[in-house]
Parts: C-alpha cells; structure tokens; sequence
C-alpha cells in the first residue's frame, strides 16, 4: 500500500499557501503608538490560527486537485474453500447429448450442461480461487488461478463453443498441475476433470503426473460423462484380450488414478442430474479452512482532502463574522 498523486503538476500551485502570511481578508488597523496597544497572548494565537488555517485551506484544495489516492492493498483473509482447477474436455464428442447424438431444440450437450452446472458452483463459493484448463488433442490454456469470478465464468462459456479433434486427457491434467507450481498452499488443492472419454497414458506421462499429484497434493475428481450404451468406468472386459488400455482406456485411467497416492473419487455421470449430484457432493467435501489474498482497488481521497478545505474556510468565516467593526 501506498500514497500517490494523479496529477502531479497541481503541486506547482503549492506556493499559493504562503498567501495566508502576506496578506489577510481581516481589517488592519493603524495606530499612532504601538506602546499604546498592550501584547495579548490571545490575540497572538488567533493570529496563528487564522495564517494556519488559510494555510491548510490552499493546502487541501491543491491536494485534492492533484487526486491524493492510496494504491491498491492486498489483505489476508481466511474462509472456507480451496482453489480448485477444472479442466475440460473440449472433443468433438462433448458436442453430443448423453444419448450420443446432436442436441435437438429441447435437448443439451454434455458440454452445455457441464457448463451451467459447473458456472453454480463457482457462484457458490465466494472464497475459492479457480483457474480454467481446456484440452482436446492438445491443453488450451484458459485462465490461472483468479479469485476474478466474472474471468472464471467467461473462461467456463468457453464450453459453449465447438469442441474438436480427440481427448488427450494426460496433456490436460499436466497444464491444470502445472497452476499450482507457483501458488502458496494455503489451503485445499483440488483438481475436478469433466471429460467423456479417457485416453491411454504412456509410463511417461503417468511417471509425470504421479510426481506432480503427490508433490502439489492435489485431489483429484473425475466426471466421467459417460455416453448411453457407452462403457462405464467399471466395465469388466469380456476376454482377457480385451483387458488393456486401447479397449478399456476408462477403466485403465481409473485404475491409474487409484493408485496415486492423493484423495480420488469419480463419478459416473450418464444425465444432467446426475452430474448436479456429483457438483454438490464435491461442493460438501471441499469446504476447508483457506487462506486468501485479495487486492483493494485504488482509492481517492480527493473529497476528504476538499472536506479539510471546507472545514478550514468554514472556521475562518465564523472567525471573520466575530471580527470587531470600527467606525471611521
């Protein structure tokens, strides 16, 4: 925090305060013999009082005309939440219903729902910060961790708009840990994925994300929209050729999530309700105690500076109405 002028060059008016010394708006009366006139201490002060306040009035009114304003502060406060990272699939397939099929006038995409549901929840916790991760064949990075709620909601309609390509869900996770290398742990850390589908990941990106869900301690959440008829995370393979990740990548990305060594729980998600269901269980389970930082807009104190002018001019009027009248 600190003081700052908006216009400087009103300062140059500054010798204007010495006005109060050469001279007055009070009678000035001749005498033949100063001796005459005995020193009253009283009538010395007055003198004073009468110079400092015409001195601050100019004071405070150049002030104010320069705009004295305090720059912005960031204050320490403490609530409930945590910062919380969504990353969202942005496949073609988020396009469909969870009937696998383009929405009709009555119907919504995955991706349309997800977007409603999940821009409630950020209206509902007032003190997470969240940050915004895009991904389909390659991450999209949307917004860092902001406690801006009107840039995470942009970042949020973004689902609104045409997904692409394929779902490289490993690129996605390690852009949305990647938020967190620089941010104090001050309180919960959590991950929500909201994704149709899964990919295969490589022992080079599982060796990545395991080494960064455990260094950042992360949570992790897994919507897994799944489309009708389509397989479910818990899907038993009909042959063991079947049992591997290029068949099964659900039930494989699962099983890799459950075995990092972070609080996980997915959510099987096949219609709206069911994904409203899923927000407010993590909304229950995610409301910790959280440190926050949160920056105070500048602020002017032009009318206070005016104010003090004000008050000064109107003492000096007051004093100026009891002045003694003499006849000439």
């Amino acid at each position: 925090m600190g003081l700052y002028l908006n216009s400087p060059w009103y300062l140059l008016l500054l010798p204007l305060i010495l006005l109060p010394f050469i001279t007055t708006a009070f009678e000035k009366r001749p005498t033949a013999w100063t001796a005459l006139i005995p020193l009253n201490s009283l009538s010395i002060w007055l003198q004073r009082l009468i110079r400092f306040l015409g001195c601050l009035a100019f004071l405070a009114i150049i002030i104010g005309l320069a705009d004295l304003s305090i720059r912005y502060r960031t204050i320490s406060k403490t609530g409930n939440g945590a910062h919380i990272v969504f990353v969202l699939d942005r496949s073609a397939s988020m396009n469909e219903t969870f009937g696998g099929r383009s929405p009709s006038k009555d119907e919504q995409s995955k991706a349309h729902a997800a977007r409603g549901l999940l821009s409630r929840f950020v209206d509902k916790r007032p003190h997470d910060l969240f940050a915004v991760v895009g991904f389909s064949t390659q991450p999209f990075y949307t917004i860092p961790l902001t406690e801006s709620k009107p840039a995470i909601q942009a970042a949020i309609n973004s689902l609104d708009t045409q997904g692409l390509a394929f779902t490289n869900v490993a690129k996605g996770l390690a852009m949305g840990l990647s938020y967190f290398k620089d941010q104090a742990h001050t309180g919960s850390r959590v991950v929500i994925l909201v994704s149709d589908g899964a990919a295969t990941l490589d022992h080079r990106a599982q060796k990545t994300l395991r080494d960064w869900f455990e260094r950042y301690q992360v949570s992790l959440y897994w919507f897994f929209l799944r489309t009708e008829n389509g397989l479910s995370i818990s899907s038993t393979p009909d042959s063991s050729t079947d049992d591997n990740p290029r068949v099964m990548p659900e039930r494989y990305l699962d099983k890799f999530f459950t075995s990092l060594k972070i609080p996980y729980q997915s959510y099987e998600i096949d219609t709206s309700d069911s994904l409203q269901a899923a927000i407010e269980q993590v909304d229950k389970l995610e409301n910790s105690p959280l440190q926050y930082q949160q920056k105070t807009p500048n602020y002017s104190l032009a009318n206070y500076c005016y104010l003090l002018a004000f008050l000064a001019l109107l003492l000096l009027i007051l004093v100026k109405l009891f002045e003694a009248k003499h006849d000439d």
